[in-house]
């Protein structure tokens, strides 16, 4: 599954844009949520965002109060979220903002006073920038600890995915997605109006219609805002069913109406990429000496005596009798300093370095890691085909991702249906109305 770093990223890289409405204009509530509003200038900062991101798009304005509907409607639910997160004690102080808008910064190229030069440039407000990022943070820590700790995956799942899906190991796609909604437990009747509704618009699609002002019109999806834009996304990252359907596509082409347990859902193959390869790592098999300073061996000593152990190996004496001697790894210590195969990565860096410099037989002279002094010998070298192992990593990771995101998606429902939402505005509320209808 996508870390939450990753997520906070993916969300946080749109800050960018977040732009203030010139001017102070008179500030006003158009909507309580629960216990709290939200504000008139609220909706005209996040309206300003959503134009200049469609238009990096290069997707049209949609015509009349669709994207102030859209738009409103994403407020609500980030509202409820960061709410939520309130009642259950999840906090993002300074410090830790502080951490992640540098990170956010630094992804995008920039240090943190540059960022915030930037967001001055493009008229925003900087301030109200980091308190996006911290709302972004506070509802991906809400997701985790809500949704993500509660979706597990068995060997049984990844055994029924490898034997059921279509083997399309490294095959990207992009999609362009509309979702027609179908609430939680549903009437027949509901469902039956939904899928009318996605049989017309699937209609204005094959007339010729744009897909991206059509989404932006129509979808209840997450991307919504983005014209359906899923992005790239590999084969095993989506749900089944998108990515069975996207197999059979051609470029540009869009699907019929495909009906899941969240309503009903239209995708357009934008473009594809890759293939399939097989996966193969080096690994290397080496030992060690630690030798850690501590309350009878100061720093200097245990330099001094890690010198002295590397001459006596050079001069014939056994490595692994004087690691058993020696050496202050107690995982290793018993096996002669003997490490076994493992890949790249499982050592820290200043040993991995050190590693890969030497041939097999070789012996490294003494050197520091944050563990202590060293001494490493690599024994030999093999190189390991790991494809059906990636292959149960790639596809847990495709279950896990796809539980989370339904749940998620049932989860950000019932919150919305227990709320208590009101509009203020009449024309909001009835925007509302025909939205949930």
């Amino acid at each position: 599954m996508k870390t939450l770093f990753s997520r906070l990223l993916a969300a946080a890289s749109l800050v960018l844009a977040f732009a203030a409405v010139a001017g102070e204009p008179l500030d006003r509530i158009i909507v309580v949520v629960n216990d709290g509003v939200i504000l008139q200038s609220e909706l005209d900062g996040a309206i300003q965002d959503a134009h200049q991101q469609l238009k990096q798009r290069g997707i049209a304005d949609p015509p009349g109060d669709v994207l102030r509907t859209q738009v409103l409607e994403r407020l609500v639910l980030n509202k409820l979220q960061t709410q939520r997160a309130a009642e259950a004690g999840i906090k993002i102080d300074d410090r830790e903002l502080n951490e992640v808008v540098t990170n956010v910064a630094a992804q995008n190229g920039m240090n943190l006073p540059q960022f915030a030069e930037a967001v001055k440039k493009d008229g925003g407000n900087y301030l109200a920038v980091r308190e996006q990022i911290r709302d972004q943070v506070l509802i991906s820590r809400l997701r985790q600890k809500e949704v993500d700790s509660r979706v597990s995956v068995t060997d049984q799942d990844v055994d029924l995915y490898l034997a059921t899906e279509e083997p399309q190991d490294n095959v990207e796609y992009r999609l362009s997605h509309i979702l027609i909604a179908v609430p939680e437990g549903a009437k027949p009747e509901d469902r039956a109006r939904a899928r009318t509704k996605a049989e017309g618009v699937l209609k204005q699609l094959k007339d010729g219609a744009d897909f991206a002002q059509v989404a932006l019109a129509n979808s209840d999806g997450q991307q919504a805002l983005q014209g359906g834009d899923l992005d790239w996304r590999k084969a095993a990252d989506l749900p089944s069913l998108f990515a069975s359907t996207a197999a059979k596509l051609q470029k540009g082409e869009i699907s019929n109406v495909l009906e899941a347990g969240s309503g009903y859902h239209i995708i357009k193959l934008v473009d594809v990429r890759g293939g399939g390869n097989r996966s193969t790592v080096t690994e290397t098999h080496a030992r060690h000496i630690l030798l850690t300073p501590n309350a009878i061996r100061n720093e200097d000593q245990t330099s001094a005596l890690a010198r002295d152990l590397y001459d006596r190996i050079r001069k014939g004496a056994d490595f692994a009798e004087l690691a058993k001697q020696y050496s202050d790894d107690p995982g290793s210590k018993n096996a002669g300093g003997d490490l076994g195969f493992q890949p790249p990565g499982v050592f820290v860096p200043e040993f991995q370095i050190r590693l890969d410099q030497l041939k097999p037989g070789e012996i490294s002279p003494p050197f520091r890691s944050k563990f202590g002094w060293h001494i490493a010998s690599v024994i030999e070298r093999r190189t390991r085909d790991t494809t059906e192992e990636s292959r149960r990593a790639r596809a847990r990771n495709a279950i896990g991702e796809r539980k989370s995101a339904e749940e998620y998606d049932i989860w950000l429902r019932r919150l919305r249906e227990e709320a208590y939402v009101e509009y203020r505005l009449k024309s909001d509320a009835d925007a509302a109305k025909k939205t949930d209808s």
